[in-house]
């Protein structure tokens, strides 16, 4: 019985817990099912759009200690401090990948600096081994040396009897020839002085003789000059007086008889006094000889001057007509002229003609671009690199797709080519040469260099303009070498001066055609050429004589020696200022305009009546002096087309050429130099307004038969 109620207890102890176990499986159940539901309704956007999605029962699930309303102060903090920690991430993200991104260029740099590193090291070792290894070529060689040095076979001999090398013997013969030309300049110095010593010689036997019959006619009254002379200061030549007649009742000689003006007088004379006192003899001289008759400020013609003995000549009525007289505005009052070009419109493409003017001092030049009908206009002025002065100047017209262009040579062997109009300022391409440019000229689409060792250097035009670096080379003859100062292009032929020779070349073979030979004397040096016609004249450096050849057979036509014309227009008096030269040559509308080494300018009409066929002979009988020139050496004479003049009293503007020259100083032969007086204290180095730069500008009235484009 006993047994019986365990085993019923113990079934109903069973059963309680199979119950028991059901009710904890089916809570299970439920609570899966809600964390179900729970995963499925999150919401991660907000926390309130997440529990306003939740449903009553399961809201109910929560502990109902916790009160979801009364956490919303927290909440906002929350809030707060995300929006703070996002402002953070925004400050702190650009900070970040700056950083990253220069540790990345320290990276590179590091890199880059051991690439750096190793790249050294191995030149050092390099270098390093190729010292060692010159090192040891050193010691052999000194050992090979030392070996040969006693069977030297110039080891016993002097100095003056050993071999030189090739750049040696070359520097040598340059000093020698260098010394040569010194030495005829010197000689021709030397024989006019001992010309001009004679005429004093003769002069003063002449009044010693009669000075004595001098003094016996003024004592018996019959002469009425004084018994005491004259002072020394009054020396000016009577209207009536002979060439080489001294003035009357002076003591003592005239200031004749030497080169220079600056060399006679008393000590305590000043240069320009006695520069003055000769130009007062020469202004006696041409209002004695010449007359008080001009035309247009130039002398008539010698036929027609009181003291000729031939036949007159009916006057000229293509005279040129002085239209200005121009100062150049330079900035240093002390630089020189050197050369000019004038810019026609074809060239340049505007509506007048401009001029270019080189001038400076020895170690820079200056250009200066004027409109020569517009007086103390300058278009543009600018200064080239203070390398070297310029020698030369070139206008090259425009060629295919190229603009016109002007080309300055200088004496380091650079060619600077500026265009023609505008931003005339800029270089816009250069070359640098071997030896220094002397000489440029236009001929054929081509541009031709003389430099200083007798080379001709050829440019030619491209497709992509001119051709600088790659330019033909064709030298004219050996040692001694003399710079090519001189070109005339006509055609396909050039004429060049070299030597005291003309040398022929063709310009498309780069050949010599024929040689011709302008003066006997081998040290002369041919500097002038101009063509007019079919003549070619040509003139040497220190010589008056100018020469006149046929341009197609260069054969030799007519001499002409302007001694006579300035003796007789001038007197003796102006051969002390400047030894006799002809220092620049032209021919410009039918008249062949000669610059001498004195300033004087003469012009001398020519028998052109054909360009292609006429001689252009010149007759010594219609020689004219201008009697505006310059101080001292006449440095260019050019023609400027196509200037634009407007008529005085109205506005009508024709186009007219005018004649430029330059040189330094004015004056006026008829005048002299009395206004340029100052006092002794004035400092002799600092050169008066006439003394500065000067241009003389002409304009031919009529048209006449004009020369060819040179």
């Amino acid at each position: 019985m006993k047994n019986l109620d365990e085993l019923q207890v113990e079934e109903v102890k069973a059963n309680d817990l199979e119950e028991k176990n059901r009710k904890e499986e089916e809570e299970g159940d439920e609570v899966d099912e809600d964390e179900s539901m729970e995963w499925d309704l999150r919401n991660t956007d907000s926390v309130f759009s997440e529990l306003s999605e939740l449903s009553r029962d399961y809201l109910d699930t929560v502990d109902r200690g916790a009160s979801i309303r009364g956490s919303a102060e927290q909440f906002e903090e929350i809030l707060a401090q995300f929006e703070e920690l996002k402002v953070l991430h925004e400050l702190v993200e650009p900070a970040r990948k700056a950083l990253i991104s220069r540790v990345v260029e320290l990276t590179d740099d590091r890199s880059a600096l051991t690439l750096e590193v190793t790249t050294l090291q191995e030149t050092v070792a390099r270098v390093e081994g190729r010292l060692k290894e010159k090192e040891e070529e050193i010691r052999r060689l000194r050992r090979e040396l030392e070996t040969c040095q006693p069977v030297d076979p110039d080891a016993g001999l002097p100095a003056s009897m050993r071999h030189f090398s090739r750049s040696e013997m070359a520097r040598v013969v340059m000093e020698k020839n260098q010394y040569k030309q010194r030495l005829f300049e010197l000689q021709e110095a030397l024989r006019h002085s001992q010309t001009l010593r004679a005429t004093k010689v003769d002069r003063f036997t002449a009044d010693k003789s009669s000075s004595v019959w001098k003094k016996f006619n003024r004592l018996f009254g019959l002469s009425k000059e004084p018994l005491v002379p004259p002072p020394t200061s009054a020396l000016v030549l009577p209207a009536s007086s002979s060439l080489n007649r001294s003035p009357q009742g002076s003591p003592k000689l005239p200031t004749i008889g030497k080169t220079q003006a600056e060399s006679d007088g008393p000590a305590g004379v000043s240069p320009r006094a006695r520069r003055r006192e000769l130009y007062r003899e020469i202004r006696s001289h041409v209002w004695g000889t010449l007359g008080k008759r001009h035309i247009h400020g130039w002398s008539l013609p010698l036929a027609n001057t009181q003291d000729y003995s031939g036949e007159p000549v009916p006057e000229p009525k293509d005279v040129p007509v002085l239209v200005q007289l121009r100062l150049l505005d330079q900035r240093d009052s002390t630089a020189k002229l050197n050369c000019a070009v004038a810019v026609t419109p074809e060239i340049s493409g505007e509506a007048t003609c401009s001029v270019w003017v080189v001038s400076g001092p020895a170690s820079c030049s200056e250009i200066t671009v004027i409109d020569p009908a517009r007086s103390n206009t300058v278009l543009d002025q600018f200064s080239l690199p203070p390398t070297a002065p310029a020698l030369c100047i070139c206008a090259v017209p425009p060629v295919e797709s190229s603009a016109g262009t002007v080309w300055i040579g200088t004496q380091e062997g650079s060619i600077l080519i500026h265009q023609a109009s505008a931003g005339r300022r800029r270089c816009v391409r250069s070359v640098c040469l071997s030896e220094g440019v002397h000489s440029l000229t236009y001929s054929n689409n081509q541009v031709i260099a003389g430099l200083a060792d007798g080379t001709l250097a050829f440019f030619s035009q491209t497709s992509d303009g001119w051709n600088l670096q790659s330019h033909a080379v064709m030298p004219l003859g050996a040692n001694p070498l003399q710079p090519i100062r001189c070109c005339l292009a006509k055609g396909a032929r050039l004429w060049v001066g070299y030597w005291n020779k003309v040398h022929i070349v063709d310009t498309d073979n780069k050949k010599v055609e024929q040689v011709l030979s302008v003066s006997e004397r081998s040290e002369q040096q041919v500097r002038f050429l101009c063509a007019g016609g079919s003549g070619v004249w040509t003139s040497c450096r220190l010589d008056p004589i100018i020469r006149l050849f046929d341009w197609s057979t260069g054969r030799p036509l007519q001499e002409v020696d302007f001694t006579s014309f300035v003796t007789k227009t001038l007197g003796q008096p102006y051969l002390t200022l400047s030894p006799l030269q002809i220092s620049s040559l032209s021919i410009i509308s039918g008249r062949m305009w000669v610059g001498t080494g004195g300033g004087a300018i003469f012009s001398i009409p020519l028998s052109i009546t054909s360009e292609d066929i006429s001689i252009p002979y010149c007759s010594s009988a219609a020689v004219q002096l201008s009697y505006h020139g310059h101080r001292q050496a006449v440095r260019f004479i050019i023609a400027a087309p196509g200037c634009l003049i407007t008529s005085p009293g109205n506005s009508h503007v024709t186009t007219a050429q005018l004649i430029l020259s330059g040189g330094e100083g004015y004056i006026n032969f008829r005048i002299g130099d009395d206004a340029s007086e100052e006092p002794t204290e004035v400092s002799q180095a600092t050169p008066q307004r006439s003394e500065r730069s000067h241009m003389i500008i002409w304009q031919i009235p009529c048209p006449s038969v004009p020369s060819p484009a040179l």
